[in-house]
């Protein structure tokens, strides 16, 4: 290992350190057969304590590649996550180069072996030869306890660089952040990180920018980003310092200009989900909501049924995915199918009148669209969209065209956040 005196990177020490490094170990990420959820949860983490992620970077399952990276980062960055080659397996390479690279000497941890007994007795499973290689651990390191797996995070402190290294598996890796790094972290970390979301719709990215940027007091004093979402744009106001008060009011600010000069393109604040908003203002307002879809195939009734409690205002889903079933179920008019199409504001419109009269809900709500790759038409192409909002207490309806892009997926994907954003303009509006 390089000393920091002779480390090629660090002509300015004070430019580096408390910079945070987060390495995702695996030849399946680089291949693209397992998408890196890990890096986006690990920095989340970090950003919601004040602690900004200056790097990731994705290594292949090789000796030489990590080696390298520690080469490279040691020193460098005030805190390295590793995550990834940590566990039971052949494969699972880490903890051996972590020792070779920082000189460790293995030695058997008892704590760490009672943990391992603990989890194979809870589930039932025999011990072999191999478990107790998992407690042999670095002499010179502290363990980070695993509550879901056998394999314990590793944390070495040398010189001026924290180093975490976590099992890859994301419900290890995730306990471990939460209950471990982030709190160790935040004892010596004196900024604050402030930011707000406003959460519009109806409006272009381009638009919006063109808007806001005239002001010449534009970003504020703040960061704005601008983030496309798919049912509409989020800007985000981000302010970073050590007075927390003093951001908070900033932030507040800005969005009180914001939402002055946009005050109709503005859907709501902080919607991280829109199914998870929905169920927030019908469990305020004690409403029931069902839906009936076509070209989503029941995707926005497992959006709203993965929410813990959605039996408090959820009733049902009709997928009437066929004409014949949107005549039988939902007595849409056969002539109606026939002259403007299962995709039109004519047969939402009776769609939701339809589900009017076989649901006791409170909100109805109906779509249908082209989720292609087929099926397509000049008139209609392919992320052609319909849908249709009632409110059952005052006859409020909202029947909308949209259009949107992508493949298949992601065309069911972006439509069913579409249809909860219309729920929440039909409840908020």
């Amino acid at each position: 290992m390089k000393s920091i005196e002779k480390h090629p990177m660090l002509k300015n020490r004070n430019q580096f350190m408390k910079n945070t490094i987060i390495i995702n170990i695996g030849d399946e990420l680089l291949s693209g057969h397992t998408v890196n959820t890990n890096a986006s949860f690990i920095s989340l983490k970090l950003y919601d304590s004040g602690i900004l992620t200056s790097e990731t970077r994705v290594i292949p399952d090789t000796k030489e590649a990590l080696l390298k990276v520690l080469e490279e980062t040691v020193d460098v960055f005030s805190s390295i996550i590793i995550s990834g080659g940590l566990g039971p397996t052949h494969d699972d390479k880490t903890k051996g180069i972590l020792c070779e690279f920082f000189s460790s000497e293995l030695k058997f941890n008892d704590e760490i072996w009672k943990n391992i007994e603990r989890l194979f007795s809870n589930r039932n499973i025999k011990f072999s030869d191999i478990n107790k290689e998992q407690a042999l651990f670095p002499h010179n390191a502290k363990p980070i306890k695993n509550i879901y797996g056998t394999a314990p995070g590793i944390h070495y402190s040398i010189n001026n660089s924290e180093i975490f290294a976590l099992p890859g598996v994301p419900t290890e890796m995730k306990a471990m952040v939460t209950n471990y790094i982030i709190p160790f972290l935040s004892r010596s970390n004196e900024n604050s990180i402030v930011f707000k979301d406003i959460n519009t719709y109806n409006i272009p990215e381009s638009n919006l920018y063109e808007i806001l940027s005239s002001d010449k007091n534009f970003p504020y004093d703040t960061e704005i980003a601008f983030l496309p979402k798919g049912y509409g744009v989020t800007v985000r106001i981000k302010a970073m310092g050590t007075d927390e008060k003093q951001l908070t009011d900033k932030v507040d600010k800005v969005i009180n200009i914001i939402a002055e000069k946009i005050p109709e393109n503005i859907i709501g604040y902080d919607i991280v989900d829109p199914a998870e908003k929905v169920f927030e203002l019908l469990l305020k307002r004690k409403l029931k909501i069902s839906f009936a879809e076509s070209c989503t195939g029941g995707l926005v009734a497992k959006k709203i049924t993965d929410i813990s409690g959605s039996s408090k205002v959820f009733e049902e889903s009709l997928v009437t995915y066929s004409n014949d079933s949107k005549f039988k179920q939902l007595s849409v008019n056969p002539i109606t199918l026939s002259q403007n199409g299962a995709v039109s504001y004519e047969t939402v419109d009776e769609m939701l009148d339809g589900l009017l009269a076989v649901t006791d809900a409170d909100v109805v709500c109906a779509i249908s669209g082209i989720a292609g790759p087929d099926g397509g038409t000049p008139d209609k192409p392919v992320g052609t969209i319909y849908i249709g909002t009632a409110l059952r207490e005052n006859n409020k309806r909202i029947v909308k065209l949209h259009s949107t892009f992508g493949n298949r997926t992601a065309i069911r994907e972006r439509s069913a956040n579409k249809l909860f954003i219309q729920v929440i303009e039909l409840l908020t509006k």
